[in-house]
């Protein structure tokens, strides 16, 4: 039994079936940083202007757009019968239950992007730096009040049990158990575009596992829709909200988020980040019972959930499955 962060290839639900999934990745690596006014984004709506309901929309609000987080942590996300199979088994493994005609997605274990509230202030100076010269950097913070799409939100559409580590420690662990101790590749894997959102996805696999070779490398630099340096992802945010409830105001030394009426209110596709570890079936990312207790927190449901209605808890039953498995283990 396990846990997973469900691919959203496989929802039956129309909002993520994909519209578009481009196995080209040069949707992911020609991006949007600062000074470069076409990105995946753009791309896409050039593609499906016609085809897409917001992608085509011509009215939503001026927001704060590539918008550079630099994220030291990953996040995993499971009900309650894949947390306790991984306490119990000590640990992550490819979920026995995805059988996918897609042989090459079936091998995988998601992750997501966890973006603290501290990230998401030091992505406002950047943008602020980038923006204006002369900007007060003392100002109210207003990028808090964009950053309201689901790849922010503390709740989750995949369960109560959010496990949160540091990146550079799951690439090590993933490093010891399957590369011999030699760094994983992280590569570009594809861009893929649904009904509300954009999902990129970085692939990490051993360098001995060679069938990934078609797919280039993930950029070094802050050149790209996302990428990795130093223990961090970085990732230009093209939309960081599915709603836009607040225009951004901007003048040579401020920005601020002005609350719009509820007639003035858009939806909009929004973007975020998954990263896929390969892993075969019989391989397990071992990791201590007691480790990964301190590293899980609980998380409400959000709407619509992805998971069978017994593995959706309210916080007070999710917090009594926590204390169970803790005093069993800790």
């Amino acid at each position: 039994m396990t846990g997973h962060s469900i691919d959203p290839s496989k929802s039956d639900d129309d909002e993520l079936r994909p519209i578009y999934a481009a196995f080209d990745p040069n949707f992911l690596v020609a991006a949007n940083p600062p000074g470069c006014s076409i990105g995946a984004k753009n791309e896409l709506k050039e593609i499906y202007k016609e085809d897409h309901a917001y992608l085509s929309k011509s009215n939503i609000p001026l927001y704060p757009e590539s918008v550079l987080f630099r994220i030291s942590r990953v996040c995993h996300v499971t009900g309650k019968s894949g947390f306790r199979g991984i306490i119990e088994d000590g640990g992550f493994q490819k979920p026995a239950q995805d059988k996918t005609e897609d042989k090459t997605e079936d091998n995988f274990l998601w992750w997501s992007l966890s973006v603290t509230k501290s990230e998401i202030a030091s992505a406002e100076k950047r943008f602020l730096r980038w923006k204006s010269k002369d900007a007060d950097y003392n100002q109210s913070p207003f990028l808090e009040k964009f950053t309201t799409s689901p790849a922010f939100q503390s709740e989750s559409r995949y369960g109560n049990f959010r496990f949160t580590f540091s990146f550079r420690k799951l690439l090590r662990e993933y490093a010891q158990r399957f590369c011999e101790d030699s760094a994983p590749v992280l590569r570009v894997l594809y861009t893929k575009l649904y009904q509300q959102q954009i999902l990129y996805t970085v692939l990490v696999h051993p360098r001995n596992v060679q069938k990934y070779g078609q797919y280039p490398r993930l950029p070094l630099y802050d050149k790209g829709i996302c990428g990795y340096r130093r223990g961090r992802m970085f990732w230009f945010c093209q939309s960081p909200s599915d709603c836009y409830r607040n225009q951004l105001n901007m003048n040579e030394e401020n920005m601020w988020a002005e609350p719009l009426s509820s007639q003035e209110q858009e939806y909009y596709v929004w973007d975020h980040v998954a990263v896929v570890f390969h892993m075969e079936p019989n391989w397990k990312l071992y990791m201590d019972r007691k480790w990964l207790l301190k590293n899980v927190t609980l998380c409400e449901i959000a709407e619509p959930c992805r998971r069978r209605p017994e593995d959706q808890l309210t916080k007070k039953d999710a917090e009594e499955v926590l204390e169970e498995l803790k005093r069993e283990h800790l």
